[in-house]
């Protein structure tokens, strides 16, 4: 259910967050048969993997500023300021012309989910 994204978006509301049950906002439901929906964005032979809309939202602004904080900087909230997921994306990804696509793709699906 979890992606690299998901403790940068879903805050615990009732324990630490891998062991958490709650979380705000609150993931997806599950669909019956199916599992815990992922959305999976394809680009330049690389993949990002979405547990949320949420998640795919925060991706966006992150990306779409047109000077990017330091993952130091976004991570410093849960004491990660090497694990964050931007630290840990593709080099390739981080030029102004590829962030633009990418946030142009999630929105893109954001406004056909209806987010």
């Amino acid at each position: 259910m979890f992606t690299p994204v998901s403790r940068f978006v879903h805050r615990p509301l009732d324990g630490a967050f891998h062991t958490a049950t709650r979380f705000d906002p609150p993931f997806p439901p599950p669909a019956p048969g199916k599992g815990h929906p992922y959305w999976i964005l394809e680009e330049r032979g690389h993949e990002l993997y979405f547990a949320s809309p949420e998640e795919m939202a925060h991706v966006a602004d992150v990306l779409g500023a047109r000077v990017m904080k330091r993952p130091r900087e976004l991570g410093r909230e849960q004491s990660a300021v090497n694990s964050h997921w931007l630290s840990r994306m593709d080099k390739a990804w981080l030029s102004w012309k590829v962030r633009q696509e990418i946030v142009r793709k999630l929105r893109g699906e954001l406004e056909r989910l209806g987010s």
